[in-house]
């Protein structure tokens, strides 16, 4: 994930210095294991960006960090429209947002998978430009039917409860940088439209698991490293809403912020959603754990917005 000084929209979108989120040492992944896996996109003229991960969470929302979208508008009452800063800080209008769901590449989308959002919703305790705060959360509704599979959120649609610690793991996933300092990768895309993306093929990395107050001590000792004590003052990890993971060898990084963070048990019931990117200081940089924000503390929030029901019990924090 990425300092304040480097730009969430560093591939063509401008310079809006946010606190923000491929996937450091990671590998291939199958879009199988992601059920859901989305990118977030943005369409300027013949251009296409990837921005940010998202993942399904019903025929019709995902679940994405609120930083991604924050700058979003909704014109016309049905289309998102991306507006960037441009060189005095006003934002001006760039183009329409989409989520191209289940690609393994991003140069080989399948028909019925890219959908325009039409509705974008952050969360209400949410301090723009401060993904370091908390509440760093939002939800996209697509206009049309997504057909495919989509994730289970723990303490919602889903539940860790029964997975054997010892043998339960965190995976993060996404289409971001491989490393601070990676360029990103183009294409064209199967509609002829020129494509940008950190990578093409998504990525997924085996994270261990920081407690809180690991994250907490590691964290301020790199503020007060990198001299961001203004930036970051009072900065806390609250381990009711949020939740650590990464080490120097694996991380995610930009271009992954949104996306999941999953945790995987030997019950054979598949991935569950614990966690979305939010921030974090450096790309796999030692002893800079990524922060992710904590999905079974919002479940009251997703099933009131989206109408999900809750189909697994509430979540032990």
């Amino acid at each position: 994930m990425d300092m304040k000084n480097i730009t969430k929209w560093s591939l063509a979108l401008g310079a809006l210095t946010l606190a923000t989120a491929c996937v450091v040492a990671g590998t291939d992944a199958d879009p199988a294991d992601w059920p859901g896996m989305a990118s977030m996109q943005s369409v300027s003229g013949k251009e296409i960006y990837h921005e940010c991960g998202a993942t399904m969470i019903s025929d019709s929302w995902a679940i994405t960090a609120a930083h991604c979208v924050e700058t979003a508008r909704i014109e016309n009452g049905r289309r998102a429209i991306q507006y960037v800063p441009d060189a005095s800080g006003d934002l001006v209008r760039f183009g329409p947002m989409i989520l191209t769901i289940g690609a393994g590449d991003l140069r080989k989308v399948s028909r019925g998978s890219v959908f325009p959002i039409r509705e974008v919703v952050v969360h209400p305790a949410y301090k723009r430009g401060h993904a370091e705060q908390g509440n760093d959360l939002a939800l996209v509704r697509i206009d049309g039917t997504w057909q495919g599979p989509v994730a289970r959120l723990d303490g919602l649609t889903g539940s860790v409860s029964d997975f054997d610690p010892p043998y339960s793991e965190l995976t993060v996933a996404g289409y971001g940088k491989t490393g601070e300092q990676a360029t990103g990768q183009e294409a064209v895309s199967r509609t002829g439209r020129h494509l940008s993306a950190p990578m093409m093929v998504l990525q997924e990395a085996y994270l261990p698991k920081i407690t809180p107050q690991e994250c907490r001590t590691d964290l301020e000792g790199l503020i007060t490293q990198y001299g961001l004590q203004d930036d970051y003052a009072g900065v806390s990890v609250s381990p009711e809403t949020q939740m650590c993971a990464g080490a120097s060898y694996s991380d995610s990084c930009q271009g992954d912020s949104g996306g999941p963070l999953v945790q995987r048990g030997n019950g054979g019931n598949g991935p569950v959603q614990v966690g979305v990117v939010s921030w974090g200081l450096g790309c796999g940089r030692e002893g800079s754990p990524g922060v992710y924000m904590r999905v079974s503390a919002y479940a009251d929030w997703i099933a009131e917005t989206t109408g999900i029901a809750r189909s697994a019990p509430p979540a032990a924090l």
